[in-house]
């Protein structure tokens, strides 16, 4: 059975950036409005978000500020002009999602914009150096809640405007004229009827890919002799991993001749499971002490047994993962320790602990922990008594490594590191004679997929002539390769997914009124 449905505009996705572009349409006025959700709820990959977001004031001195940290960042070799557009964008955030969304933002923290660039963590979900606004921290019961509440009120709100919503209805096909407009879509609902979609306008945010091993496979997105999300069988966590992100949206916009961008993958280093639970109830809150341990900043080396990174790079998933997938052959990397550190984290000295999800959580059964993987068959993790068992099981090579950590050993005596540079107060020394060594495989687990869509400053995507193609545009996590440049070294999906969905929503809006976006 097929149905017909028409409307002005189209939404593909209703993640932060399909829900900030109908946001926008719905206040353009005199639009019918349709969003077309493949998840059976609003949200996307919102369970992402962290509990705040980066917000650049709307001033020239910020606004200057910011956008010269984001050229700097990419080496000129993003769209200039969006970088510009999005984070005028950006200002906007705190409007809708405290004020309309009516979302409690009970600490904000002012940044000076001569500052912007210099702060490094992961606090808003930003790669190294791309704090460049104020940060906004947000009530909310856990990782990811805050922002999945404002999008349900935001859908409420959108709705009494007269917004329509098509759950557990994915667009597969999208339809472009002899003349190059395009002018429709094809979409299936939950009972697998097709609906013909006439619309004057479509917005694609349909986020990234991770739910598509096949496709990342094929696109080279992941090249490794593991699996990689699923090792040996057992799963490398992807943050959300029931989000229905199967790279639907790209497929259909490279079949109309939409140009194809790079596609890398924002991750999170982690050791596959079994034995190792990422949950309960959100891939964020970590259930295993193993987890923990992985962000903080000790000795990683790669296959040949060589360091590759600053160990302080622990706490930035996204610059950590960017190390481990460029550096290391099979896009993982091995984590090193002996005995006295295990124990010095059970004895819980607050020094170790350098990186923490939630500060409560403390570490008091690692060793118990690590046996029970271990014995559920998880061949990621090991301990044994000397450097040589670990090599000959985890596949590193020995001379390498016992020369790395002579060096490393060395480095904290010395208090110098001078071979990477990393502050002498987090080394923790690798000696057989305290007992055990202990090895963690950590791979680059999902977040999602960034690129793979270029789009211009107005956010119409673009064709293999770099011409938009009308009435076509593309927000979120598939299009921010044109945001960072290089999308392998960008994070966080607020500061630009949001600005990119409500640029995308202003300019089909225009569009569709006779504008000239």
């Amino acid at each position: 059975m097929t149905k017909l449905l028409e409307c002005d505009v189209a939404v593909m996705g209703s993640g932060v950036a399909g829900m900030g572009a109908a946001y926008k349409l719905a206040n353009a006025g005199g639009l019918k409005i349709a969003v077309f959700e493949k998840y059976p709820a609003q949200g996307g990959a919102v369970s992402n978000c962290p509990m705040s977001f980066c917000s650049t004031p709307d001033t020239p001195e910020a606004q200057k500020s910011a956008y010269e940290v984001f050229a700097r960042f990419s080496n000129y070799s993003a769209n200039m002009g969006l970088i510009s557009k999005m984070l005028k964008y950006s200002s906007e955030i705190p409007k809708i999602i405290c004020e309309e969304c009516k979302i409690e933002a009970p600490m904000i923290v002012r940044r000076n914009p001569a500052e912007y660039g210099t702060q490094r963590g992961y606090t808003v979900g930003h790669a190294n150096g791309l704090d460049v606004g104020d940060i906004y921290f947000l009530k909310g019961r856990g990782q990811g809640h805050a922002f999945a509440l404002a999008l349900l009120r935001l859908r409420l709100m959108l709705e009494k405007k007269g917004v329509e919503f098509f759950f557990q209805t994915p667009i597969k096909k999208i339809i472009r004229e002899t003349d190059g407009k395009v002018t429709g879509a094809i979409a299936y609902d939950k009972e697998g009827n097709e609906i013909q979609i006439k619309c004057k306008a479509l917005i694609v945010a349909s986020g990234g890919m991770t739910g598509n091993l096949d496709l990342m496979k094929k696109l080279g997105v992941v090249k490794t002799k593991y699996d990689y999300v699923y090792t040996d069988g057992y799963q490398v966590n992807i943050t959300f991993p029931d989000s229905c992100q199967d790279g639907d949206g790209h497929l259909a916009v490279w079949d109309i001749g939409g140009k194809k961008t790079k596609i890398a993958l924002s991750a999170d280093p982690q050791v596959p499971n079994p034995g190792v639970r990422i949950g309960p109830n959100t891939p964020w809150l970590a259930a295993n002490q193993v987890k923990i341990v992985t962000e903080q900043p000790y000795l990683r080396v790669n296959e040949l047994g060589k360091r590759f990174i600053n160990e302080e790079m622990s706490n930035q998933h996204t610059a950590m993962s960017t190390a481990i997938i460029r550096n290391n052959t099979n896009m993982c990397c091995f984590l090193i320790l002996d005995e006295d550190t295990v124990t010095s984290l059970a004895d819980h000295v607050e020094d170790d602990y350098v990186y923490f999800i939630f500060k409560g959580v403390t570490i008091h059964n690692l060793r118990q922990q690590i046996d029970e993987a271990i014995a559920k068959g998880n061949k990621h993790m090991c301990h044994f008594d000397t450097i040589h068992e670990v090599c000959a099981y985890m596949g590193i090579d020995e001379a390498n490594l016992k020369h790395t950590i002579s060096r490393y050993n060395h480095a904290k005596e010395i208090g110098y590191d001078a071979d990477f540079h990393t502050n002498p107060d987090y080394i923790k020394p690798v000696r057989e004679e305290s007992g055990h060594i202990y090895c963690f495989r950590i791979f680059a687990g999902g977040y999602d997929t960034m690129g793979g869509i270029a789009i211009d400053e107005n956010a119409n995507i673009l064709d293999e002539d770099n011409l938009p193609i009308q009435g076509l545009y593309g927000a979120g996590d598939m299009a921010v390769g044109s945001l960072y440049g290089d999308p392998s070294n960008a994070g966080g999906n607020v500061h630009g997914s949001m600005p990119s969905g409500l640029l995308a929503g202003d300019s089909a809006a225009a569009y569709v009124k006779g504008g000239c976006k």
